[in-house]
This record gives structure tokens, C-alpha cells and sequence, in this order.
């Protein structure tokens, strides 16, 4: 999850990211603080690129002709799910986070920060199980049939399907696994998202884990360092 910080004192903006950083690393979190700016402009500029929920700790008085609420307001435009913390000095303006509606996660004034970091320990831990929820709840799962057990292969660890020499048979390729099991190319295409492109009339490839077309050798470089082919006709599609 990616984490921004946006506080215009300079000194305190520091102060916040360093406590992030180290808690980061202390508690194992899989987060990264991303962009720590006094500009709101900044942040907007970024979350409008990037529409997975982050995590945002916003001053309110960003002392330009945004303040930090309307700032939250914007971004939820892009990220509906994301996770918002007030780090303010000014504790009368809580209310106004229910006039915008904008769900805040929490609210920290300044005159606490002697608990900042435990209050940041708290929002962090907390944000890491509830996004870890939410993708639990999305995530799907490929089922492949083989003899008398059904295996449950996570939709963003396959690599690519191809067809095998075996008749109305195909082959998984996937991170850390490799199944053969019966179907045809075909019919497989109805039932995946559409994060799945029939590349070559043998290959049907997971988008998501492309990493680079290299059009000369018409090859698709996927996650992990695998490689598959791509059609020229195929190939100018995907580009699209």
C-alpha cells in the first residue's frame, strides 16, 4: 500500500515521514511512503495516475487554497476505499470531516505528539489488516479440475494458459506452478476477466503480469522473468 504525507511545515512533514518509515520497517508492513509534499496539488497529481487505495496523513491548514479536508474530499474522487488521517493543530475543525463526509480514520491533534507515534503504529497496523480484508473479499480464483480434487489457483499468480499437444487439454503456467488439466483455449476465454488476452491463437496471457513487449522477437517478458508469444496481429492489439 502506498502511503502520502501532506503537511506544509516542513520540519513536522519530516518528522512524520521518518516515524512512518521507521514503523514500516519495524513492524514488516507491506507499505511504502510514496510522496511527502506541503502541496496538495502534488498529491492530486499523483492519485489521479494511480487508483489503488493508498494511505493518506493530511494536515488541514495547508496554508494554500486547499485545506486538507477538501483535499481528502478530491481524493476520494479517485479512491473511493482509501484510508484518511488528520494530523492537525486545529481539533475544532474535526466536525467539519462529517459536513464532506470523507470517513476520516482518524484524528490526531498536534498537541499529542509526544503519542504521534503510537497513534501512526495504530492507523498503520490497522489500515495493513483492513486493506488485507478487502482483498480477500476481490481477489479470484481460477479452479482447475484434476482427477478426483479441485485446486485454487489466485487469478494474479497466473502467468499464461497455453494449449497442449494433448488433445482438448491445456497448461497453467503460473508463479510457482504448472498444471495440465482439460479444456480448450476457446471456451476458456468466456469464462476469465478481462485481464486475460488471447495473445497467439495458443497462448491466452494475464495481462497484469506483463512487464514488457518485445515486439522484434514477438515475446511478451512476463513477472518472474517467463517469456510468451504474441502474434504480430495479436501483438499490435494488446499494444492498444
Amino acid at each position: 500500500m502506498n502511503i502520502f504525507i501532506c503537511e506544509d511545515d516542513a520540519a513536522q512533514r519530516e518528522y512524520i515521514k521518518k516515524c512512518v518509515e521507521q514503523l514500516i520497517d519495524e513492524k514488516k508492513l507491506n507499505m511504502q511512503c510514496v510522496l511527502s509534499t506541503g502541496d496538495p496539488r502534488k498529491i492530486l497529481e499523483y492519485v489521479s495516475k494511480q487508483k489503488e487505495a493508498g494511505l493518506f496523513f493530511l494536515d488541514i491548514d495547508l496554508n494554500c487554497d486547499m485545506n486538507g479536508i477538501e483535499l481528502a474530499d478530491e481524493i476520494r474522487k479517485y479512491q473511493p476505499r482509501c484510508f484518511v488521517v488528520f494530523i492537525t493543530s486545529h481539533a475544532e475543525m474535526s466536525y467539519m470531516t462529517y459536513s464532506y463526509k470523507v470517513e476520516a480514520m482518524d484524528f490526531i491533534t498536534k498537541d499529542q505528539l509526544s503519542e504521534l507515534k503510537n497513534r501512526l503504529c495504530q492507523c498503520l497496523i490497522n489500515c495493513e489488516y483492513l486493506h488485507n480484508q478487502v482483498i480477500d473479499m476481490t481477489e479470484k480464483n481460477f479452479y482447475v479440475k484434476i482427477n478426483d480434487y479441485v485446486k485454487a489457483v489466485p487469478y494474479k499468480d497466473i502467468l499464461y494458459f497455453e494449449a497442449s499437444d494433448k488433445c482438448r487439454k491445456m497448461i497453467l503456467h503460473g508463479i510457482n506452478i504448472e498444471m495440465e488439466f482439460v479444456g480448450q483455449l476457446k471456451e476458456l476465454l468466456l469464462k476469465l476477466d478481462d485481464r486475460f488476452f488471447r495473445c497467439h491463437k495458443s497462448f491466452i496471457v494475464n495481462k497484469d503480469n506483463i512487464e514488457c513487449v518485445i515486439s522484434e522477437k514477438r515475446l511478451l517478458l512476463l513477472r518472474g522473468g517467463a517469456t510468451c508469444p504474441v502474434s504480430v496481429r495479436m501483438g499490435k492489439a494488446l499494444l492498444k
